[in-house]
């Protein structure tokens, strides 16, 4: 159930955000009207007609939109839907794109859904329809955990691509990044549902169109036809569906350009880049950009990593909760639904890294913790399989651990061997991607329309018209934010299975330790700020057994940190705790046109053509890793963004040119 306020109070979002969870979804209730039709008790509509809603899909939707010949040949086409419902709509056009031998070459499809279905009540409902088996299976398969958010999926190799938007319509759709191509409009009767008609959100959807955008609904309200008309779109009525007799398409025409709100693709001769870090954040970029036709320079300074010896190092996976739902936490939650769809899609490919959705219990350690995080759950109102509190004797049991109270537990969070994901990710890329391990980048340059990548002795590396500094704290050496980047030293320890009694679970607080795997127990990590030695010492393990005494109070045999063995990495962290993803600013040009920059917005900035960042990730690498490789293809390609603007513009590398810019700083 959702919370009917936030009982904490007084809470307010990154930017104006309301400090009422946005978290929280409400599901569609499973229910059939008296002909047996699928329909909702909520907004007392049918979800599609009586005669059938394959056939009212196809008809109003697809052949009402102009397709399959309005998609032919294109390289990228965008369907824009507001109203998942049962998803009928989207199948309908993945069984048309899959039967067109002219068919877009990526086709993305973004739905807005305030109540969907549990993936339970969405099986039932795909049985009556058979002419969408195979294609519902997967569907139902990938179908994401309902929390807000927005929620990428991909299918047939990528190639078509389901973005779903779960939450309020008109707080939505001003945060999508896309140029829509069609526009679905199947929200519950405008009598019933007016929000989902409303003129401010056609005018909003509007701003989505390009010149020849085609929209067609099922609904023929003179209302309708209005506001539509109203917000730029030439419409006419046709022949409806079944007892329908009416319908309304059109087309938009806006006496004015409209204005771009989402980044465009630049024209290149070739699809080509450089990424310059082999760490997870160049991994991720590489495989994603690869997967779309890329061709990947990836150039790493270190040696490359041997593969007869895997890392005992593995890092922790798990959602970031606020009771006020912040931005943050609305940006790891989008990072972690990401990247675990994408390492299953990498499992089921025959190429699964070594990690284990084991569950994560985030521990209080004191009452008044506790209880604001019973406070925050109550606020947030996630389902449990997402995040719930479990007190003190369930955590125990859950862990099988003592332990000295309660915490969060996230069931489908756990552990994973970043190198095993690296190494996963370079197989996914496949011949796409050269390597270029123990070169190091001295600088870089563009000339004419491509970058270079130069070494000490000034010669090229390598050259392509896309640049992406994947190479943490290094990153500014090459190229400046305007900011400096923390470099924190992080130390885990190893220890024998033997020497400690694990948990079943990933443990987290203070530190964090993971179950035993393969007699080995990882704990951790020290955060060192004025720290660079590379190696262990015996003080980061004094530290790491400190912390694991506060998780496991139990823990009762001594341990001499002089013996212990383990691992040293350092995190690249910015001050705001967000990493910074997407295209770099040029500061020199910025300081150029400081005076005419104090009231810019990030659109107003210069930018390094075709130079991009995926940095600062901190202690949160593998939640954000995925998702910034996605981004930035998405960017590159100048397809939908997999996540709302607001959040995009947060991890914008330009943020602090922009902060300076309007304080007069720069």
């Amino acid at each position: 159930m959702c919370p009917e306020g936030n009982p904490l109070g007084g809470l307010a979002n990154y930017r104006g955000m309301s400090a009422i969870s946005t978290m929280c979804l409400v599901p569609a209730e499973l229910a059939f009207d008296s002909e047996g039709t699928p329909f909702s008790p909520a907004y007392g509509d049918v979800y599609h007609s009586a005669e059938s809603g394959p056939g009212q899909a196809q008809h109003v939707f697809v052949a009402g939109n102009g397709l399959p010949s309005r998609w032919a040949d294109a390289r990228v086409f965008t369907i824009v839907e507001t109203g998942f419902g049962l998803g009928l709509n989207f199948l309908a056009t993945w069984r048309q794109w899959r039967d067109d031998p002219a068919r877009p070459h990526r086709l993305h499809f973004v739905s807005i859904e305030k109540h969907p279905f549990q993936r339970a009540a969405l099986v039932a409902l795909h049985q009556r329809y058979a002419e969408f088996a195979p294609l519902a299976r997967q569907l139902q398969d990938a179908w994401p955990p309902l929390v807000s958010g927005m929620h990428r999926l991909h299918f047939e190799g990528g190639r078509l691509t389901l973005t779903l938007a779960f939450g309020e319509v008109l707080d939505l759709v001003p945060r999508l990044r896309l140029r829509a191509d069609a526009i679905y409009l199947d929200g519950f009767a405008p009598r019933l549902n007016p929000d989902m008609w409303s003129a401010p959100l056609l005018r909003r959807l509007a701003r989505l169109a390009r010149a020849d955008t085609t929209v067609a609904t099922y609904s023929s309200a003179a209302s309708v036809r209005q506001e539509l008309e109203a917000a730029g779109f030439a419409v006419e009525k046709v022949s409806g569906f079944g007892r329908k007799r009416e319908m309304l398409r059109g087309r938009f025409a806006p006496r004015t350009a409209p204005t771009e709100v989402e980044p465009v693709a630049t024209a290149r001769t070739e699809r080509h880049a450089i990424v310059i870090g082999a760490g997870i954040a160049g991994a991720a970029v590489s495989e994603r950009l690869a997967q779309r036709g890329w061709r990947v320079d990836l150039i790493e300074g270190r040696a490359a990593p041997s593969a007869q010896v895997p890392a005992r190092y593995a890092g922790v996976f798990h959602p970031h909760l606020s009771a006020d739902d912040c931005i943050l936490s609305r940006a790891v939650r989008n990072g972690y639904c990401f990247a675990v769809r994408h390492w299953l899609e990498l499992e089921r490919s025959g190429l699964a890294p070594a990690w284990a959705r084991c569950g994560v219990l985030q521990l209080a350690g004191d009452a008044a913790r506790e209880q604001r995080m019973r406070a925050t759950i109550a606020a947030l109102g996630p389902p449990a399989d997402f995040a719930r509190f479990a007190e003190r004797g369930e955590a125990e049991s859950i862990s099988g651990s003592s332990l000295g109270g309660g915490g969060w537990w996230f069931a489908g969070a756990g552990w994973m061997r970043p190198s095993s994901l690296i190494a996963a990710q370079f197989a996914a890329a496949g011949p796409s991607l050269t390597t270029h391990f123990g070169t190091r980048v001295e600088t870089v340059q563009r000339r004419g329309e491509l970058w270079q990548a130069l070494a000490a002795d000034g010669k090229i590396i390598a050259a392509a018209p896309v640049l992406v500094l994947a190479n943490a704290n290094d990153a500014v050496r090459l190229a400046p934010v305007a900011q400096l980047l923390q470099r924190v030293r992080g130390q885990i320890s190893y220890l024998s299975a033997a020497q400690i009694e694990a948990p079943r679970a990933v443990l987290t607080g203070l530190g964090y330790v993971l179950p035993a795997v393969h007699g080995i127990v990882v704990t951790g990590s020290t955060y060192d700020r004025d720290n660079d030695a590379p190696e262990p010492q015996v003080q980061g393990h004094a530290e790491n057994l400190s912390r694991l005494a506060q998780m496991l109070p139990q823990l009762r045999q001594a341990i001499d940190p002089a013996t212990l063995d383990g691992a040293v990495g350092f995190r690249c962290a910015a001050p705001d705790h967000l990493p910074l993803i997407g295209a770099m600013p040029d500061v020199d040009a910025a300081r150029l046109q400081k005076a005419g920059l104090s009231g810019a917005q990030l659109s107003d900035l210069p930018r390094s053509p075709g130079m991009y960042c995926a940095s600062a990730y901190a202690s949160r690498g593998l939640v954000w890793a995925a998702l910034a490789g996605e981004l930035l293809a998405s960017q590159i390609e100048g397809e939908p963004l997999p996540i709302e603007g607001d959040l995009a513009d947060a991890m914008d590398p330009g943020r602090f040119v922009l902060k300076q810019a309007r304080r007069g700083m720069l």
